[in-house]
């Protein structure tokens, strides 16, 4: 039993290995390869390593006298010219001839394609010759999308006749093109149908740009790539990004075959720029980014193509109070910034301004009675907050200052110290991530004021034994004041 388990598995395998390799379609004029399988009355069959079997009609492998240049076993090369009831429909080769002759009338009786050549512009299409005969294409036949600047004069292509008679001007040969390639491009849409799957990356065709996207040829259906998936970064022109003829991977988004509507994204087949961002970007890091969007709430700013992060309101403006993003910055502006957390739930980024004065401040040890020099950073009812260092802030509460009492006490604060000016301040406490500040004249009057009161306390203990303190002349007598 696990033999036989195993013998299947193995054979399963080598079938999956088997379609994989097979070919899903054909362009029309390709050559092909192809071993014949057996031959009827009407067609000689084909094995092309498709997963359809490949049709020749007899007459294009019948030499000159009749008889079959060609036998089961055989391989022959073909040349690819469209669908016939779902099996791929191939044109004969004699002496490296891309086509066998027939006469237009067989060809347009059995809508069998016949190669011409594209000899010039005319009035409303183009001139070409088939089978030494002069045929027209009219301009929407010649291919299945208008390309702008295609090449055809010159070039050979397989045609159906449209159209076949006599009027009065003579031979009267409409050709097309389109046709073929429809008919092509219908059996290459059902294997679109079996292979395509929502999230899938396929390669596509650019065929043309319009205002609200850009269609792609997935090679048997077109699909279109709206404009807010043709790029991750904001504001991206599509024709900045790809041009008509360009091969692109796509990533398959939504897929409606009953209203024949596919939906693409060039971006989601570039990866997500998140995970690049988050890896190169972790909080602490510094990178200069450009302002993108501005908001009442703060400044949104490039972290990478397609990733952004805001700049809260707060974090502007080097401490003064702001009404709007645009006082401090503008769009376009370039700026030395900081990340201060990444938020991976919400895929979010918040940042601050890099401040170069701030990275120069070298306050060194922060201990009690150390006189540094700060940055103001933000001013509050009840003190400012004094950045001296890249990562450390101190507070100089209000009573440490100067400031007349009565009205605003920040607007009197912001008055007396501007927001983002230079201060030099004493270190007055420390405890734990918690500084606070003093002025330095402030703590040289506190300074005094201890020497004052260890003299009033020494002169009180070397007289505790007097009978009398005296007058308070004596006890002040010796104090300079």
């Amino acid at each position: 039993m696990n033999e036989k388990k195993v013998s299947m598995a193995d054979f399963e395998s080598l079938l999956n290995a088997q379609l994989s390799s097979y070919r899903k379609g054909f362009n029309p004029g390709d050559r092909v390869r192809g071993t014949v399988s057996n031959i009827t009355g009407q067609y000689v069959t084909l094995d092309v390593n498709a997963k359809r079997e490949g049709l020749v009609p007899v007459a294009d492998m019948t030499l000159p006298d009749g008889t079959l240049r060609c036998a089961v076993g055989d391989t022959v090369e073909v040349i690819f010219a469209g669908m016939q009831n779902g099996a791929f429909l191939f044109s004969g080769s004699l002496s490296s001839r891309p086509a066998i002759d027939r006469t237009l009338a067989d060809a347009y009786a059995q809508q069998m394609p016949v190669e011409g050549l594209v000899e010039k512009e005319v009035n409303g299409g183009y001139e070409v010759t088939v089978a030494g005969k002069r045929g027209f294409c009219p301009f929407s036949q010649i291919n299945l999308f208008r390309q702008e600047g295609a090449e055809y004069i010159g070039h050979k292509f397989l045609f159906l006749i449209s159209e076949y008679g006599e009027d009065e001007r003579g031979q009267n040969v409409i050709l097309s093109r389109r046709a073929l390639l429809e008919k092509e491009r219908a059996a290459q849409r059902q294997e679109l149908v079996e292979d395509l799957h929502v999230g899938m990356v396929a390669t596509g065709t650019v065929t043309r740009i319009v205002e609200f996207g850009v269609f792609v040829d997935l090679g048997g259906a077109e699909g279109l790539i709206p404009l807010k998936e043709v790029a991750w970064a904001r504001d991206v022109k599509p024709e900045d990004v790809v041009k008509p003829g360009d091969k692109v991977d796509v990533q398959i988004k939504d897929l409606d075959w009953d209203r024949n509507r596919i939906s693409l994204s060039l971006r989601g087949a570039q990866g997500d720029p998140w995970d690049d961002a988050a890896a190169r970007f972790p909080q602490g890091s510094t990178f200069t980014g450009k302002i993108t969007k501005l908001e009442k709430f703060g400044a949104f700013a490039q972290i990478v193509p397609g990733v952004e992060g805001l700049i809260p309101i707060g974090k502007l403006g080097g401490g003064r109070r702001l009404m709007s993003a645009r006082e401090a910055v503008t769009e376009g502006q370039e700026l030395l910034l900081q990340v201060d957390s990444v938020d991976f739930e919400r895929r979010r980024f918040s940042l601050r301004p890099v401040d170069e004065r701030i990275q120069a401040l070298k306050p060194g040890e922060l201990t009690e009675g150390a006189k540094v020099e700060g940055i103001v950073e933000s001013i509050q009812p009840f003190g400012l907050f004094v950045r001296l260092s890249e990562s450390k802030t101190g507070l100089l509460h209000i009573s440490e200052t100067d400031t007349p009492k009565g009205g605003n006490p920040a607007a009197r604060l912001e008055k007396q110290f501007p927001p983002a000016s230079k201060i030099e301040v004493v270190v007055k406490s420390v405890e734990g991530d918690r500084i606070a500040l003093t002025l330095p004249a402030k703590w040289e009057m506190r300074g005094s004021g201890d020497a004052e009161a260890n003299e009033i306390s020494s002169w009180l203990s070397s007289n505790k034994n007097a009978g009398s303190l005296g007058s308070l002349g004596d006890a002040f007598s010796k104090l300079k004041l």
